[in-house]
């Protein structure tokens, strides 16, 4: 899959975090304005998972869960069973509670990474805009920390400390609760995902190379996982601390090994761009190529 080149502000950029195909920055441009909560209406709930796994192969998708996504990229669960997508193309960010009610949240221009604290406020990374932006739970939005270089992937490190892939410069930066930023690592190759595990070693998807990049102490980028033909934002370290990434390109979702190989979980999906882990640790994600978002079997 080609990605574009683009014109924005800041001169061209390959829109490659969570394979952003849009025709033009300026078509989206803009803050979107405030937050909006809707009540929503009832959406389907499909639990299926299609065809299981059998020993040395990996599931296919079944019926998805939600459908209807315009362009998804990013994905995260609230502790009470929300789960927040990004829609890229159209500018929103959705809730869809557990109970499989759906509604706007928000309006941002281009969001691409989602997180969630612990006090239920959602963070979003808008790639157009360079920006991180903080929802509380009722919908008012503040701005967290700006000065990024249109940040893809984001997530929380054990700290409390937000940590963002800066796509364009090549770094993964740090940002504390005070919303002072400072840089992680740099030396990446397109980071588009982050994600911490719990010895605090930082992983990082790399969408040029295809490689899955792990962070030293000292602030260095080593090779840790290279059997991918794309990356994407999605990349989460489940609650057995087990590391899962979406392989875009390819259609899978794989999980990574303690020595870095990967093996395919699922296959078959439409350009799988966000994943996540839901509250009972079951993994979801949500794919560009058919704007739904499926559940991905236990392994």
């Amino acid at each position: 899959m080609r990605f574009p080149f683009v014109s924005g502000l800041n001169g061209p950029r390959v829109l490659v975090a969570g394979a952003l195909l849009v025709t033009a920055l300026s078509a989206c441009a803009g803050d979107g304005g405030r937050p909006r909560v809707g009540a929503g209406t009832p959406a389907p709930s499909l639990a299926t998972t299609g065809t299981p796994a059998s020993p040395g192969s990996s599931a296919t998708p079944g019926a998805p869960l939600h459908t209807g996504f315009s362009s998804p990229t990013g994905m995260v669960y609230s502790p009470d069973g929300s789960v927040y997508v990004s829609n890229w193309s159209a500018g929103t960010v959705e809730r869809i509670t557990s109970d499989g009610r759906r509604s706007t949240f928000a309006e941002i221009s281009s969001p691409s990474g989602l997180a969630i604290d612990g006090k239920g406020n959602l963070y979003v990374a808008s790639y157009s805009d360079d920006v991180i932006h903080r929802v509380t739970p009722s919908g008012e939005r503040q701005t967290f920390a700006t000065g990024f270089h249109t940040p893809a992937g984001i997530s929380f490190d054990s700290r409390g400390n937000l940590l963002v892939c800066n796509r364009a410069s090549d770094e993964i930066m740090r940002v504390a609760p005070d919303g002072a930023v400072s840089r992680v690592a740099g030396g990446l190759n397109t980071p588009v995902g982050v994600v911490e595990d719990s010895a605090g070693t930082i992983y990082v998807s790399n969408y040029v190379g295809g490689v899955v990049s792990r962070i030293t102490r000292d602030g260095k980028a080593e090779p840790f996982s290279d059997d991918f033909q794309g990356l994407g934002v999605g990349l989460v370290v489940d609650r057995d601390d087990r590391l899962f990434a979406v392989d875009l390109s390819g259609g899978q979702i794989k999980r990574i090994e303690r020595d870095g190989q990967a093996v395919a979980v699922m296959s078959g999906l439409a350009s799988p761009v966000a994943l996540a882990a839901a509250p009972d640790g079951v993994l979801h994600t949500a794919t560009w190529g058919d704007g739904a978002l499926y559940q991905v079997p236990r392994s």
